[in-house]
């Protein structure tokens, strides 16, 4: 006999009324249809916007302040509360100080606060397209199909200023700034390089430590996995093709290499989507992009590169899984 706990009851009637639901609307009135709310060119036309039109955007350049511009617009556009936060970094290593952004969007709910960021900057190889321009695009097509959902909880998108190697990086100058409202978080969501590897993923985040170098084993501590199952049973309640990293490496968890890990450490559950290939990978604790290696961080990082359809997969998983929890309907067990 099939035992079910209410958890599972209730995925399985979130899933069915999202499926089922003819058009977008609220949860009060049976789910909204992510899949028909969002298309790929919903999604396409801001990995556009952010790759061709403005092209690279290393930290504190001109290109990466003309991304926070665009993303704050398109936001505000949709009735979103925007504030852009500027904060000063330099690249890790050393470097000159220059100014980055990150952009804060909100839609007011309860004290409780639900969580999605991206980050806008790239590296100066190609023009970060995957990296990161397709995990923005993911982002903004969250938000627009949020933008008029019924939620109980505080939603915010955060467009994350200086990943590619600040110090410090956008996350971790929010994440400063939640100061004692960080215990307020429910949950996080990172998207991350969604457009270009060859398989999605999602994780949970951990503690993780390199006790010998980067090249070595990583000793990875218990991080939250709630928000990861959740994903994980609505993209398989929707016909999504997500996966998690494998069980003999990283164990469901990823490392400590995007924006996701200033949350971890300050205690707050995460899910990261990604697209990525760990099979076959010469380095089972890094994977790699694809199945000739990586596109990130080189000349291939290009608009053509990216896949539409799996940027609109994760735009439609990562609305879900925040409708599930800014709604009030999943939390931690």
């Amino acid at each position: 006999m099939l035992r079910m706990n209410r958890r599972s009851v209730w995925l399985v009637m979130f899933v069915a009324a999202v499926l089922l639901a003819p058009t977008a609307g609220t949860l009060a009135q049976g789910g909204p249809d992510f899949a028909a709310a969002i298309d790929t060119e919903d999604v396409m036309v801001h990995v556009r916007a952010l790759s061709v039109a403005i092209g690279a955007r290393p930290l504190g350049s001109q290109a990466e302040a003309r991304a926070a511009d665009y993303v704050a617009a398109t936001l505000r556009d949709w009735g979103y509360t925007v504030e852009v936060q500027t904060f000063e970094t330099r690249p890790a290593g050393g470097g000159e100080r220059v100014l980055s952004r990150n952009v804060i969007a909100t839609r007011p709910g309860s004290d409780r606060l639900v969580i999605a960021g991206a980050h806008l900057d790239s590296v100066e190889a190609g023009t970060g397209a995957g990296d990161n321009a397709s995990g923005v695009a993911a982002l903004l097509g969250a938000a627009k199909a949020l933008r008029d959902v019924e939620l109980a909880h505080t939603l915010v998108f955060v467009a994350f200023g200086a990943e590619e190697r600040g110090d410090p990086s956008g996350a971790q100058v929010y994440v400063d700034q939640l100061g004692a409202r960080a215990a307020d978080v429910i949950a996080m969501l990172n998207i991350d390089s969604v457009g270009v590897g060859d398989t999605l993923y999602v994780y949970a985040g951990a503690p993780v430590s390199w006790p010998n170098g980067q090249d070595a084993a990583p000793e990875i501590g218990n991080g939250p996995v709630w928000v990861r199952d959740l994903a994980l049973d609505l993209a398989a309640g929707l016909g999504l093709p997500f996966q998690t990293s494998p069980a003999e490496t990283w164990g469901g968890y990823t490392g400590d290499w995007s924006d996701h890990y200033p949350f971890v450490e300050a205690g707050i559950p995460v899910a990261y989507f990604e697209a990525w290939r760990w099979d076959g990978a010469p380095n089972p604790w890094w994977g790699q992009e694809t199945a000739d290696g990586d596109v990130m961080h080189t000349a291939g990082d290009v608009y053509e590169a990216v896949k539409p359809a799996q940027v609109e997969q994760v735009a439609e998983l990562v609305a879900a899984t925040l409708a599930a929890i800014a709604g009030g309907a999943a939390g931690p067990p």
